[in-house]
C-alpha cells in the first residue's frame, strides 16, 4: 500500500487483514486469517471493468456510464445490488446509470477559456489519491491546481496531506497552490520529488486561476472542503 491505508487490522480480533487485491483506503478483497471477518456473501459482482470505455458488466449485462473512476464502480455495484433487493427492473437501472451524471464541484468537467476542466472535492487522504488516480490514469499533458483550507469546518490540523501520495504523477507540466494553506501543500509536493520550478503557490485564489490559465493545457482542480465552491465560482468567472 503506497498510501494511506485505512483497514489493515481486523476489527474483531485485531489481526492482520489479508488482502487478495486492494484499491484504495480500505477497499479490496480482503479476509481475517483469524476469524473470516470479510468472508461475506456477494450479492454482485462486477467484471470486465473498462474505464476507458467507462463500463463494467454485471450479471452478464453490460452497464455504461458517464465516469472512469474505480470508486464509482464500487457505487455503481452497490447501487445494482440494493435495486436487485428490490426488484427493481433492469433497464430501468441501466438507464439511471447511463444518464448519471455530478455537478457542483464533484467530478464536474468545465470548459474554461477553451480549456477541459476537471474539478473534484477531496476532503482526505482517501479523496486525494482516488482523484490522483483519475488523474494519473489520463495521459493528456495536464497542470493541476490544488487549494486547500484550514477554516474550521475543514479542521485546523492538516497533517494528513502527508497520507496523500504525489509520487510519479503522469504528465502533469505544473502545480499551483492556492487557498489559505498554500504554501504548506506546495512543500507537501515538493518533498515528494517534483520539481520545485514547476510549483506555483498564491495566497491569492483569483491570482491563482488567472496563472493556472495562462497556458491552454488540460486542468485538473482538487479542492477541499470549504475551498470548493470559492474555486468553482472562480473559474466560471474566468
Amino acid at each position: 500500500m503506497h498510501e494511506a491505508g485505512e483497514g489493515k487490522f481486523c476489527p474483531f480480533c485485531n489481526t492482520r487483514l489479508e488482502y487478495e487485491y486492494y484499491q484504495y483506503s480500505h477497499i479490496g478483497k480482503f479476509k481475517c486469517p483469524n476469524c473470516n471477518y470479510g468472508d461475506n456473501k456477494i450479492y454482485k459482482l462486477a467484471k470486465n471493468v473498462d474505464l476507458k470505455n467507462k463500463c463494467f458488466d454485471i450479471d452478464g449485462i453490460t452497464y455504461v456510464t458517464n465516469f472512469n473512476s474505480i470508486y464509482n464502480i464500487y457505487n455503481f455495484t452497490a447501487v445494482i445490488s440494493c435495486a436487485s433487493l428490490y426488484n427493481i427492473k433492469t433497464e430501468v437501472v441501466k438507464s439511471a446509470l447511463s444518464k448519471f451524471v455530478l455537478n457542483n464541484g464533484r467530478l464536474e468537467k468545465l470548459m474554461i477559456n477553451n480549456t477541459e476542466t476537471i474539478i473534484n472535492l477531496a476532503k482526505n487522504p482517501t479523496g486525494v489519491n482516488v482523484s490522483l488516480r483519475i488523474l494519473n490514469e489520463d495521459d493528456d499533458e495536464k497542470e493541476l491546481l490544488f487549494v486547500l483550507n484550514d477554516n474550521l469546518a475543514d479542521g485546523h490540523d492538516v497533517s494528513w496531506i502527508w497520507d496523500i501520495n504525489f509520487d510519479n504523477l503522469n504528465n502533469v507540466k505544473r502545480i499551483i497552490t492556492s487557498g489559505t494553506r498554500a504554501y504548506d501543500i506546495a512543500i507537501r509536493i515538493k518533498t515528494s520529488g517534483y520539481e520545485n520550478s514547476k510549483i506555483e503557490p498564491y495566497l491569492n485564489l483569483n491570482e491563482a486561476v488567472e496563472n493556472l490559465y495562462k497556458t491552454n493545457t488540460k486542468k485538473y482542480v482538487i479542492a477541499n472542503y470549504t475551498a470548493l465552491q470559492p474555486t468553482r465560482q472562480a473559474l466560471l468567472r474566468h
